[in-house]
């Protein structure tokens, strides 16, 4: 039986100020396979945390693709969550 590799969960922007941390690695439960799962196990008992990562405007980057809200996932190496970005 392999080792399931970690996962790097990515926050950007103001998400980092919520989270309290840029990154972390972690081992994904096999029942973690859409966005809703993911961040209610990430968030835990932090709502603060929950609704920064629930909101619409925030997008879903899976192996640094893009993907819908809805998108599901098998064994990602890196998830980040991108606040809306403005400016140039």
């Amino acid at each position: 039986m392999s080792e399931q590799r970690p996962t790097r969960i990515l926050f950007f922007g103001h998400l980092k100020d919520v989270a309290g941390e840029a990154g972390r690695d972690v081992i994904l439960p096999k029942e973690i396979r859409v966005r809703t799962a993911l961040i209610d196990w990430l968030a835990g008992e932090d709502d603060l945390l929950r609704t920064a990562l629930s909101a619409e405007s925030v997008r879903l980057c899976i192996d640094q693709q893009v993907v819908e809200s809805d998108a599901r996932f098998e064994s990602p190496q890196e998830i980040g969550f991108l606040p809306p970005f403005s400016g140039g």
